[in-house]
């Protein structure tokens, strides 16, 4: 292990300490930081409430909005991935993609047990899923009302099960497990080449980024 561990990138390398600074503003640094149940509160009280649209406003019934839910979740676990890999851990000499790469990921792979940036703070995940749903509704319409919020609890279970895997001991329910470990190898191990997924491994399967 210590020789895969001197393998990784300076830049993926685990620091000692739990905490580093991103900005050297003090307000951009607290802006930048969230306690975990923030987000987590939000994004669930948004995807009840496009549930409720769902019914109430876009006149879909029950069945239709189930079917619409789970593949937004889907669609966010591919999404999950994809993001992962090639946004954040693809190799690249663009000087903003490297920023971004460095903002958005590279310092939780320095700080990877820092709890307040485990997940996006409120105001740019406000911004950024306000996209995505104007991105679904022009592509699907009402439909988007269901899609949507499945996306948005998809999101959800991302970032708590994301935090677990670093605030907590692995439990010893196998499947949860095996997903602690997981994600310790991409940390540890592959932080460039395997073990995307955090909240599934069911793409890393199917695209062929599984560790042996």
């Amino acid at each position: 292990m210590k020789k895969a561990f001197d393998a990784i990138p300076e830049h993926l390398k685990p620091r000692k300490e739990e905490k580093g600074q991103l900005f050297k503003s003090g307000f951009m640094e607290k802006i930048t930081r969230t306690s975990i149940y923030v987000p987590v509160i939000m994004h669930t009280v948004i995807a009840i409430s496009f549930v409720f649209l769902a019914s109430s406003y876009a006149g879909l019934n029950w069945w239709t909005i189930a079917i619409t839910f789970v593949l937004g979740w889907l669609t966010w676990s591919l999404t999950e991935y994809w993001v992962h890999r090639i946004v954040y851990h693809i190799h690249t000499k663009n000087k903003l993609l490297l920023k971004i790469q460095h903002l958005g990921h590279g310092i939780h792979h320095q700080y990877p047990t820092d709890p307040e940036r485990l997940a996006m703070p409120p105001l740019p995940a406000i911004a950024l899923i306000s996209v995505f749903f104007g991105v679904f509704y022009l592509i699907m319409g009402w439909y988007a009302f269901a899609f949507f919020p499945g996306f948005l609890i998809g999101y959800m279970l991302y970032i708590a099960l994301h935090y677990a895997q670093h605030r907590f001991k692995a439990p010893k329910f196998k499947p949860l497990n095996r997903l602690w470990k997981f994600h310790a190898q991409h940390h540890y191990k592959f932080p460039e080449t395997k073990a995307f997924g955090v909240s599934t491994r069911l793409w890393d399967w199917v695209f062929g980024t599984m560790p042996d």
